[in-house]
């Protein structure tokens, strides 16, 4: 019995983490679904001069930062921008992600957005 009351803190400890890891996970993204990062650095992006209107898409590694607590970071970007065509446009988007993110500038795409159709 004795030896069954030692174990018990080990026990508890990982079921706390067996559900900290749940929730973490609860959290992913509806695909199609942007978040709240995402808008909003959409909505900086186009402000740029000359890229019109911006999508952008984050993609998340895990990291471990620890036993109990597990968070995400950017390591990569795609946006879309009306403006993308022009070099300059995209340069500059491509330098506003890298800033805003601290990625390099190989994790970040820029795409032409599609017009729209009539």
């Amino acid at each position: 019995m004795k030896g069954n009351l030692a174990k018990l803190p080990l026990w508890i400890a990982a079921a706390a983490a067996a559900v900290l890891l749940a929730l973490a996970m609860s959290r992913t993204q509806i695909p199609g679904q942007a978040t709240q990062q995402e808008l909003r650095m959409a909505e900086v992006l186009g402000a740029i001069a000359g890229a019109g209107r911006v999508e952008v898409a984050l993609y998340y590694a895990q990291t471990d930062t620890g036993a109990f607590s597990a968070g995400s970071v950017p390591t990569g970007a795609l946006v879309v921008a009306e403006g993308a065509d022009d070099m300059a446009v995209r340069l500059e988007l491509i330098r506003a992600v890298r800033t805003l993110l601290g990625l390099p500038e190989t994790a970040v795409d820029v795409f032409v957005m599609e017009e729209d159709q009539p």
